[in-house]
């Protein structure tokens, strides 16, 4: 399987993407420190609005980031894959989705276990089953709370494409 997902070119189908990421948390927030955080997330093959275009249509996904300081956030999401370029070599993806917030020893309170999460990523395929990237993500809960501070995290990654669900 994986030699028929590396023969086929960039451009010509729309695979499942396993991303792991690693990059700062707390990127943007004055009264915290940053923490290396680390992250895994799936996304879905099949999606609904899917063309072959530049939109890729609304694909599922699910992730998981765990902080230095403890933190850890599960989410799942919708992303929006919009690519271009030669061979449709660049991804631009716009995702967003509830979570699961559990704060560990850090001092930021996010304000309760219910949070959002939103990103926008960048990647280049540097082969036809591999991507090389970088996002920058935010985690807040949209007011649901009393306290709302939200924290971002800024993350480099390499996401695998393989035919999945």
């Amino acid at each position: 399987m994986a030699a028929a997902v590396c023969a086929v070119p960039a451009s010509a189908k729309d695979d499942a993407r396993l991303m792991l990421g690693t990059g700062v948390f707390g990127f943007g927030v004055a009264s915290e420190p940053h923490h290396a955080e680390w992250r895994i997330q799936y996304r879905f093959q099949q999606g609904i609005f899917g063309t072959e275009g530049v939109f890729r249509g609304f694909k599922p996904l699910v992730g998981f980031a765990a902080q230095s300081n403890g933190s850890m956030f599960g989410y799942a999401a919708l992303a929006a894959p919009l690519v271009f370029g030669d061979e449709d070599r660049w991804e631009v993806v716009l995702e967003g989705g509830p979570g699961y917030y559990r704060q560990g020893s850090s001092s930021l309170n996010l304000g309760g276990k219910f949070e959002f999460h939103v990103g926008l990523a960048t990647s280049y395929a540097i082969n036809d089953s591999g991507r090389l990237g970088i996002g920058i993500y935010h985690i807040s809960n949209a007011n649901f709370h009393k306290k709302n501070p939200g924290v971002n995290s800024i993350l480099a990654s390499y996401t695998f494409a393989f035919d999945g669900l």
